[in-house]
This record gives structure tokens, C-alpha cells and sequence, in this order.
């Protein structure tokens, strides 16, 4: 493990943890997923056949997305993804020409889900109904990705050779929180998995979604035993016991949005097997940021060909080093 200058955090996990989990849980499968499809193709790519999705989540609310498979019968693997804070996600047909059947979705309140948070926070998106668990944003966006999931393997039953569950970043979170619970992942794929450590995060952030909680707590500090006990419910520190599946797991070591301390205080939880890439960056527009490539072709050689028996059997970290071509 790379040497970090911060003592190891532990969990401060809710009592009801589990339980508000599995409450809310069993209130998504209350909404029947509803899925409205629309075609669509690229000249370039006969071979595949691309849908426009829109299903519905937590709430009721309305979430879109899209779904990129092959047009034949054959098991592929499939990979549920989304995107970063403040994004939407893009359809990733060179994923697909690499073997894979495709689910992506913009959480609530982004992209074309952008409506289905028609009450955002004016202190950002993150601070959206911090005064409860149960009201706060993330609430619903886990249940987004949660739902993708369902959806995905629906629609691609009997073609699905194995799962992989993919994030960076916010999406990352997201992916891990669901598995943690829907359990139905062969691979996690985590990339700078965020919202880790709320207390160091607030510390050690200077941009991204903790910037905006530090921003609030600021201007209003008798919030602030409220807000962070509703942040323990969305803390992937807590999450990450929970995780069964194999995990591959990236940070940088150099990142002011998700900063390394954060992410390896999750990776100290994680009771699965795993194994971690240290890259030299991450949230930048450095040319060292290709290095994650490294990252993509790991995650994609499991997904195809499996998870390999000795998989997590070294607990060290792969130290990667950035060199141009």
C-alpha cells in the first residue's frame, strides 16, 4: 500500500444502516421499472443495435439512459456504468466492438435525468435534501444505479455471460453502494470510487462535491452534526464490507477531487478480493492521466475471460508509472 500521511479512519457505521438499506430497497421494488425503448444505430456499426432507455427508479421518478448490445445470440459479457459528478453519461461503442452488451444511465438530476431533481439544493446537488437520510439525493441515485442493473439484466437475459459493474469517481460510488446490497455482480470496476471518509473529505478536498458540503457548513455550522450524520448512510467506507464480488480498484495518488486517503479508507474495508492500481493522477487533464488505460484493459481482460484464480492473492499495490509514447 502507498505510504499516506493520515492515520487509517474507521467506520462510523449507523446502527440501522442495513436496516434503512433494505427499507429503501424494498420501496424501489415497489415502482415498477417501466421501461420505454427507441432504437437507434451507427452507420459505422451494422452489427450493433443501440435503444434509448427510460425506466423509472425511486419515486417513481423518471430515469434515462440507453443500452448497446450485438445482434446475435451469444453470451457477452455486460457492463452497467454511468458517469462523474456533474456529468451524463456517453455511449461507449468502443466498449461494445470490444465484445460487450452495454447499460448506461444519467443519474437523476443529470444529463436527460436532469429533471428528475426538479428541487436541487442552490448550494450544489450534493447538499439536495441533507436534512434526512431518507429525503437526501443520493437516496435516489444509488436506487438509479441499483435499478440500471435490474434492467440490464432483464434485457439481455439468457445473452449475459458475466456482470461487471463500472464507475469513476461519483459513478463509482454509486456502483459500489449498489453491489454492496444487489449482490449480483461477477466484477466490481471502481476508478477513484468517492464519497469515502466524509470526514477527511472535508479536510483534504479543494474541488468536487465535498468543496460544495465544506462551502454550506461554512456558512451555516449548526448544521453541521445533521449534515454529516446523514452523510454516515452514504459513506462507502460502510458499504464496502458488504461487497462480495472480485474488485478492482484505482486512485491517484495525486487527485484534489478525490483525494488517495479517501479512496484507500473504502479499500481498507473491502472484505472481497482485490486488487488495487495506483496511477499517478486522477481529476485532471494531464497527459499522465492515460495511464488509467492501464486500468481499462484490466477491468475489460476480466470481463471477458474471467476472474482469474489468483486474483487478490497479493495484497500489494500495483504501483503504476506514467511514459509517453
Amino acid at each position: 500500500m502507498d505510504t499516506i500521511n493520515e492515520p487509517r479512519p474507521q467506520p462510523t457505521t449507523p446502527n440501522d444502516f442495513r436496516g434503512f438499506w433494505r427499507k429503501t430497497f424494498a420501496e424501489l421494488a415497489a415502482f415498477e421499472s417501466d421501461v420505454e425503448t427507441k432504437d437507434f444505430a451507427h452507420q459505422l456499426y451494422p452489427q450493433l443495435k443501440g435503444q434509448k432507455l427510460r425506466f423509472s427508479s425511486l419515486g417513481g421518478v423518471r430515469v434515462a439512459g440507453y443500452a448497446l448490445g450485438w445482434r446475435d445470440d451469444s453470451p457477452r459479457p455486460l457492463v452497467i456504468h454511468a458517469h462523474g459528478y456533474g456529468g451524463r453519461v456517453g455511449v461507449q461503442w468502443l466498449w461494445a466492438l470490444s465484445g460487450f452488451n452495454i447499460v448506461g444511465f444519467d443519474v437523476r438530476g443529470f444529463g436527460q435525468s436532469f429533471e428528475a431533481v426538479p428541487d436541487r439544493s442552490p448550494w450544489g446537488y450534493v447538499l439536495t435534501g441533507i436534512e434526512s437520510p431518507r429525503d437526501y439525493v443520493l437516496r435516489g441515485a444509488v436506487c438509479d444505479y441499483f435499478r440500471a442493473c435490474q434492467v440490464g439484466a432483464r434485457l439481455f437475459e439468457g445473452r449475459t455471460r458475466r456482470i461487471v459493474y463500472h464507475g469513476f469517481s461519483f459513478s463509482a460510488a454509486l456502483a459500489l453502494m449498489s453491489e454492496a446490497f444487489n449482490r449480483s455482480a461477477s466484477l466490481l470496476a471502481a476508478g477513484v470510487p468517492t464519497f469515502g471518509w466524509h470526514e477527511g473529505r472535508l479536510r483534504l478536498v479543494k474541488h468536487g462535491s465535498a468543496a460544495e458540503v465544506r462551502r454550506y457548513l461554512r456558512a451555516r455550522p449548526a448544521d453541521h452534526d445533521r449534515v454529516m450524520r446523514t452523510l454516515t448512510y452514504f459513506d462507502s467506507m460502510n458499504f464496502a464490507p458488504l461487497i462480495q464480488c472480485p474488485t478492482l480498484a484505482g486512485y491517484g495518488r495525486r487527485d484534489d477531487v478525490v483525494p488517495p486517503e479517501t479512496v484507500i479508507a473504502i479499500l481498507d474495508q473491502l472484505k472481497c478480493r482485490r486488487e488495487t492500481m495506483s496511477l499517478p493522477v486522477s481529476h485532471t487533464n494531464e497527459p499522465a492521466e492515460a495511464a488509467w488505460e492501464r486500468f481499462d484493459a484490466a477491468w475489460m481482460e476480466m470481463a471477458q475471460r474471467g476472474v482469474p484464480q489468483a486474483f487478490g492473492k497479493e495484497p500489494d499495490v500495483q504501483h503504476i508509472e506514467f511514459r509517453e509514447r
